[in-house]
């Protein structure tokens, strides 16, 4: 499914009685309402009982502050990228949109988009959002440092975070029959080349190119069928006909690798990003803490409750 989020406009030029006002911006009642609208009518169509009686108007009110909490720290995001000179690239959202439709498939992409009441200019909204929240996050953080002593200090207690489990380097051939699979598996048997079998008859467009060659997989990582063949078979040596949620497969073990934990030089790199990583989002979430604490928030809208700045929300009234 889609990710949803609701968006704000950056730049509202809308008319008619405010909803919210955020450090004297005002975001327009009719936005909101669609907004709150929306999210209802998915709700409804889903599951009409929860919105009946009086837990149904608490799911509504709930609803409503959701919608407005989102909103404000929207516009908050909004206000501190034009102060810091962030702006979002159209080719990152493009690209954002791009991935997801890939993802998902076409057919797919469009009936979520339907099942949710949302149009494709409003979904890019939220991935424009999105983005300008990640860009934010690099602009906040790109002072962040690592010191050596950081790191080998994280090392020595997160051990097990580097620890790598067994793994296989294997290839595969994918077939839609299971007869066809047990051909190919006894002409293997009988010597002819796994990788050109693959390239002539598998049917996985991602690695028939190279042989059927899967590269390395972690153990815990493919289903059981798949897996007990994969760490069972030593190294050149291929399988009878396996079938798996993807169809019959024939598979070979080009390595072996047992678990291990590393040392810190084998995984110094991943330990940095690591350490960064969390730096990172620790700075970033108390900037965040701070702009919502600084921001004037006025809720207008009648009933939804008022902005809570230490929480950073829209809390009951």
């Amino acid at each position: 499914m889609l990710a949803v989020m609701a968006c704000l406009p950056f730049a509202c030029g809308c008319s008619g009685p405010a909803a919210l006002v955020v450090n004297g911006r005002p975001i327009p009642s009719g936005e909101f309402n669609r907004e709150v609208q929306r999210r209802l009518a998915v709700i409804k169509k889903k599951s009409p009982e929860e919105l009946e009686g009086e837990s149904g108007r608490r799911l509504e009110a709930e609803t409503a502050r959701q919608v407005a909490t989102e909103m404000v720290k929207a516009e908050i995001m909004a206000q501190q990228a034009s102060k810091l000179g962030v702006e979002v690239e159209p080719r990152e959202v493009a690209a954002k949109l791009e991935q997801q439709q890939t993802k998902t498939g076409a057919d797919q992409f469009a009936q979520d988009l339907e099942s949710q009441g949302l149009t494709l200019e409003k979904y890019t909204d939220t991935l424009e959002q999105q983005v300008l929240v990640d860009d934010l996050g690099e602009k906040v953080t790109e002072e962040v440092t690592v010191t050596g002593d950081e790191t080998e200090s994280y090392f020595l207690t997160h051990k097990e975070q580097f620890s790598k489990p067994a793994a296989a380097h294997v290839a595969h051939i994918l077939l839609e029959s299971e007869v066809q699979a047990g051909i190919v598996a006894d002409e293997i048997r009988r010597g002819v080349e796994f990788s050109t079998m693959a390239k002539n008859l598998s049917k996985d467009d991602a690695t028939r190119a190279n042989g059927g060659d899967m590269g390395w997989i972690e153990q815990g990582s493919m289903e059981p069928a798949f897996e007990q063949v994969a760490f069972t078979l030593q190294p050149g040596q291929s399988s009878a006909v396996v079938k798996t949620s993807d169809g019959y497969q024939v598979i070979k073990v080009l390595e072996r690798r047992e678990a291990y934990s590393p040392t810190f030089n084998e995984v110094k790199g991943e330990v940095i990003k690591a350490v960064e990583s969390g730096k990172k989002e620790e700075k970033f979430a108390d900037w965040l803490r701070t702009a919502y604490a600084n921001a004037k928030v006025e809720v207008v809208a009648p009933g939804v409750g008022k902005w809570d700045p230490r929480m950073g929300m829209v809390v009951g009234p």
